[in-house]
């Protein structure tokens, strides 16, 4: 046996965010293509911290947004944008916002009306650079929301979505991939039952000839592990017996009877002991070839070269070299070809310490409170960074720490691993020292259990995966882009497009490529904002077909979370939670209690219609409606020509003025001394109604006595186009003039937290708060200080202070304070 101590250390590349290290050739192919690989799909992560882990109808779901890059946690400049969708119990997206990212950070809310059915929705985040990864790279998490007025309330316990099975599912994972014949080999399993979620299991392997060869039991959340060494000529089964009482015979994989196995021992504090081991067969035709081990640890990649000459090769990893998280490491034959994998987790304690304060350990109810919060890192230097603080009366919220998703469970585990990971932050709660306790081990069943998500071999090897799988570009600002086209689809190039936002008076303009694209760039907005697109070709003429994109939402997996009858735990906190809008609805504080969107299927011609006009439908002095409008061909401004009363249509003679250009056909009341109407599309005023086509309206209304809505713009009356679209959306094509309705930034709620002085006496009204305080971004100063100061509610007994975030040097933190109140 040969025993090799790897220093993991030997010299440091830097590749924009991504460093490699070797202990040979610097040019040796794996590295150099995984470096390759990581600089052009230098990943994103998404976190969110929410007010709470659950909510009732009519709540405020409160959340601040961290997005990194890289695999060292660095606050990202890649995206500036941020999605974020609360997705209903239907599986369809309720909610859909877009956060400012500004140095990585953002936050932002979602109202939940009264009327929301309740049920287990889920919030996901994303940017459009991580639509790359796919699905699994995106932030989800599961949120029940109940109300006291349905039958059923959530379970309050789900951390994050488990499918629920038509039967239980058994699953073997052979520690090196695969059984090798002759080798004795760790078998991870997990057994999942029909809700989703770990149970427990035993039961008892056999050979094929009914020899019992060991027995097995399951240790935590249905996982566990036993050895075997194949022999050849044999095949194995699992002989089940479920928790509840059933019993199920399930194959084992069939072992390899030429291979090669990576077995790790992750046990110690120090390091991790790595042996190499090939059975007979493989060690004959394979003897003194050369092996190389690559350790992937926090974007840094280590090689370390060896050959076969003995059967079985040791060496240890020294875990101080390392980074905390998930760490994989591979063995590669001579031909750079994966033939094993195995992840283990590495905890070197790095984290950010966050020393919280109060100026007292307990106080009286309504009374101010000083909080202080020191960051510092290991090296116990002051850290500068973002923090969000969440304070809730844990009487009336009762968090199960174990299911809580965090910072450090979602940036340091579950965001690097495929599949759901059940309790995450049980394996980061109350460990003094996690390499020392049991935790340890069943973590390590974790990582048995699960692959690594963010990228495959298969991708890096690839010759072409660099330039075929980059679809999504970055989105570092609010864009608004398209194609123009003439009548017979060719695109046009050099065509001149403008993007008019009238209600600001703001005015660009641009030249399409040669592919006939557009595209406005660094737009910053907020909620949604309606624009006019209008374009003409190279000649100036203005008979151009526009079409607006939009990015479609991505697919939203179908999940089904089972449902259970009244949770007393929730209960309480809605019974509590009606009292605190009641009590707001009485001060005052909520006007009108939210109610969910009304969708209106069908109109009345007299007086109920749809309309954009200033005033809403029912005050036009005519108005032409769909099916009237369906009966004019080709564009709207000639073919309405002696269809309304009293309105003609010239040619515009004057300055430019909007998007109305000179010689445009423009509507005239009889009478009014040739002087136009003003046109609105939409909502927009001042729009051409150049090569509108009448395909695309909804209705046409005609103000001349009710026109003073407008002020002294409608005094020579006021023509009104709403358009089917309402105003376009996701490839919305019109002939010259397009009006555009796109989302902005959303514009957070301030969480509102009264204050108690001696002018407000404390009897006045019940405070029925849940969440005492809610601060989404909290800044350390140079010496790593922040403070904050706000009133205790009515509600007595422990207070909770949950802080999260980061620093400017990706270091990641998360510290629980408690304070009482009597």
């Amino acid at each position: 046996m040969k025993t090799f101590l790897c220093s993991l250390l030997f010299f440091t590349i830097i590749i924009g965010q991504v460093a490699y290290s070797q202990s040979s050739r610097p040019d040796d192919d794996v590295v150099t293509k995984l470096r390759a690989y990581n600089k052009t799909h230098l990943a994103e992560k998404v976190y969110l911290q929410f007010d709470k882990p659950y909510y009732a109808t009519g709540d405020t779901m409160y959340f601040k947004a961290y997005v990194t890059m890289g695999e060292r946690h660095n606050l990202s400049a890649i995206s500036g944008v941020l999605h974020a969708e609360l997705i209903g119990i239907d599986n369809k997206v309720n909610q859909s916002i877009k956060l400012q990212l500004v140095d990585g950070v953002g936050w932002a809310d979602f109202a939940l009306p009264d009327s929301l059915a309740q049920g287990t929705y889920r919030v996901r985040a994303y940017t459009r650079w991580m639509r790359n990864e796919g699905d699994g790279s995106y932030f989800e998490k599961a949120i029940p929301i109940g109300s006291l007025h349905q039958n059923k309330i959530p379970e309050s316990n789900t951390s994050r979505i488990k499918p629920v099975l038509a039967k239980a599912d058994l699953q073997f994972f052979p520690e090196s991939g695969e059984l090798v014949t002759g080798i004795n080999s760790k078998i991870a399993f997990k057994a999942i039952g029909t809700n989703g979620m770990g149970m427990d299991i035993k039961g008892e392997i056999t050979d094929n000839t009914g020899k019992e060869i060991t027995g097995f039991t399951s240790t935590h959340l249905g996982m566990g592990y036993f050895n075997l060494k194949p022999e050849e000529g044999k095949s194995y089964k699992a002989n089940i017996t479920y928790a509840d009482g059933t019993k199920d015979i399930l194959p084992l994989p069939i072992s390899n009877n030429k291979g090669i196995s990576l077995i790790i021992d992750n046990d110690s504090v120090a390091s991790a002991s790595v042996t190499i081991e090939a059975n007979q067969n493989y060690y004959n035709e394979n003897k003194g070839k050369e092996y190389s081990v690559l350790i992937y640890s926090g974007g840094i990649a280590t090689t370390v070269k060896c050959k076969l000459d003995s059967p079985t090769i040791a060496m240890d990893i020294i875990k101080r070299k390392l980074f905390t998280g998930v760490t994989t490491v591979t063995l590669f034959s001579q031909n750079n070809e994966p033939l094993a994998e195995r992840l283990i987790f590495i905890q070197n304690y790095d984290q950010l310490n966050l020393g919280i304060s109060s100026d007292k350990d307990s106080y009286a109810t309504r009374e101010k409170v000083s909080l202080k919060i020191n960051a510092r890192t290991r090296a116990d230097l002051a850290a500068t960074g973002h923090f969000s603080v969440a304070i809730t009366d844990e009487n009336k919220v009762h968090a199960d720490e174990n299911n809580e998703t965090t910072i450090l469970t979602n940036l340091l585990l579950t965001s690097d691993l495929k599949g759901a990971i059940e309790q995450p932050n049980y394996y980061f709660t109350n460990n003094d020292n996690l390499n020392t306790n049991e935790k340890q081990k069943e973590l390590d069943l974790v990582m048995l259990t699960h692959g690594y998500r963010h990228f495959s071999w298969k991708q890096v090897l690839s010759s072409d995966s660099v330039n075929n799988t980059i679809t999504y570009q970055p989105e570092t600002s609010l864009a608004i882009s398209g194609t123009a086209k003439n009548l017979l689809g060719t695109p046009l190039k050099k065509a001149i497009v403008s993007l008019i936002a009238i209600a600001k008076n703001r005015f660009a303009s641009q030249t399409t490529d040669d592919k006939g694209r557009f595209n406005f760039s660094g737009l910053n907005f907020n909620d949604s904002t309606k624009f006019v697109l209008q374009a003409v070709n190279a000649k100036g003429k203005n008979r151009t077909q526009l079409t607006y994109e939009q990015d479609i939402t991505p697919l939203i997996k179908k999940t089904s979370v089972s449902q259970t009858n009244v949770n007393p735990t929730m209960a309480d906190y809605l019974e509590n939670d009606a009292k605190e809008q009641d009590e707001l609805f009485k001060q005052g504080m909520v006007k009108v209690r939210t109610l969910k969107e009304v969708k209106i299927k069908a109109f009345k011609e007299d007086n109920n219609y749809p309309s954009s006009a200033l005033g809403g439908p029912g005050h036009a002095d005519q108005v032409m409606h769909r099916d009237q409008i369906s009966q004019i061909q080709g564009p709207l401004a000639n073919s309405l020509n002696g269809r309304l009363m009293g309105v003609k249509f010239v040619p515009y003679v004057g300055r430019p003025t909007g998007s109305i250009m000179q010689g445009d056909i423009v509507p005239v009341l009889t009478g009014f001394n040739a002087a136009p109407m003003l046109v609105v599309v939409d909502g927009v005023e001042g729009v051409s109604l150049n090569n509108l086509d009448a395909s695309q309206v909804e209705t046409v209304e005609v103000l001349r006595f009710s026109a003073s809505i407008y002020g002294m713009k409608g005094g020579n009356g006021v023509l009104v186009v709403t358009t089917r679209q309402g105003g376009g959306g996701p490839g919305v094509s019109s002939i010259g003039i397009l009006p555009i309705t796109v989302q902005g930034f959303y514009k957070a709620r301030e969480f509102y937290s009264p204050k108690y002085t001696a002018a407000m006496p404390q009897g006045n009204h019940p405070d029925w708060r849940s969440t005492i305080y809610w601060a989404p971004e909290v800044v350390t100063d140079k010496d790593g200080n922040a403070s904050l100061e706000f009133y205790n509610a009515d509600g007595q007994g422990s207070y909770r202070v949950v802080v999260e975030g980061m620093d400017e040097k990706g270091n990641i933190g998360r510290q629980v304070y408690r304070y009482k109140v009597e």
